[in-house]
């Protein structure tokens, strides 16, 4: 399961079961849950990104960027602040924001100035910043392996962990952006190495040392610069975890996280609100099977249509 119609399956199916992760960790409240996929989920989609990445003129990219991520985030967003009150008081809440120029004040803003049903909104922006960094950076270096590289991320990992210890606002997600450019980097710099096994067994080898040493994982909140107490292990974990997952795909050929995968943008935007509204009325069973099945479906409803495609699918 490698390529089909220009795309790599078992990244598709990595990404798919991430996304079905994301959503767990979304859905369900306990720490044993939670925990462990929090150590890595979001990683994961950064690393993903990057190991696509290559080379571009900046002004090309930043086009692609804002018809692929850019529309769909806002047309979800506006979307969703627009039926919150309405939802809201069908249900007897107190809406989201007290009034329009707040929610287009927090709009504006986005990253740690949304919440609720909009907590994950952070992350398209901040991908789209740290990838616009990346393509930049390779028009000095278009070769992952370049000793530049590392060292220049280096730095950027230091400077996100002081960020994210100084600071925990981060309008359109920028806090987590020199993380998320350091993921991106290692997706790219995982692609030179391919498909080599002895390498993955020193992942694995390292991972299980890494929890012997450290006990349980610890969770990683990217929206917020917080990054463990440790986070020069668990920044480093979580990548190895992505790799490990990442060769589990390649093995085992399963169709259902592939599909998911290529609705992960749409699974991402929308099962934090299924969660947030349905949460009172249903259990964590059906709570995450929910906020799979009704984003999946609004999907497939949104590709019928050719605006709904480009501004909700980001789709030519």
């Amino acid at each position: 399961m490698e390529k089909r119609a220009g795309r790599m399956e078992w990244l598709d199916a990595a990404k798919g079961i991430g996304i079905v992760l994301v959503v767990i960790g979304h859905a369900w409240k306990s720490v044993a849950v939670r925990d462990p996929i929090y150590a890595f989920h979001m990683p994961l989609f950064f690393i993903a990104a990057g190991y696509v990445a290559k080379p571009a003129p900046v002004r090309e990219f930043a086009v692609k960027q804002w018809r692929a991520l850019g529309l769909p985030y806002i047309a979800f967003l506006v979307c969703l602040m627009a039926a919150d009150p309405l939802i809201e008081g069908a249900r007897g809440f107190r809406p989201m924001f007290r009034d329009w120029g707040s929610a287009v004040q927090a709009g504006l803003m986005g990253g740690t100035s949304l919440h609720g049903p909009l907590t994950v909104f952070w992350f398209v922006p901040c991908l789209m910043i740290a990838r616009l960094a990346q393509v930049a950076i390779y028009k000095l270096w278009p070769d992952a392996r370049d000793w530049r590289w590392a060292l220049s991320m280096a730095v950027v990992l230091a400077l996100g962990v002081w960020w994210g210890r100084a600071s925990n606002f981060s309008p359109l997600g920028i806090i987590a952006a020199p993380v998320a450019l350091v993921y991106l980097w290692l997706g790219a710099l995982w692609r030179t190495w391919g498909q080599d096994r002895w390498l993955l067994l020193a992942c694995a080898v390292a991972s299980v040392t890494a929890l012997l040493i450290y006990g349980p994982l610890a969770p990683l909140n990217m929206k917020y610069g917080d990054y463990g107490p440790r986070p020069y292990v668990t920044l480093p974990l979580a990548f190895i975890l992505s790799l490990g997952l990442g060769w589990l795909m390649r093995l085992i050929p399963w169709r259902p996280f592939v599909a998911l995968g290529r609705m992960s943008l749409v699974i991402m935007f929308l099962h934090v609100p299924v969660i947030h509204y349905l949460r009172p009325y249903f259990d964590v069973w059906g709570l995450s099977a929910l906020a799979l099945i009704l984003p999946v479906a609004a999907y497939y409803l949104l590709a019928r249509f050719k605006m709904g495609r480009r501004l909700f699918l980001g789709a030519a």
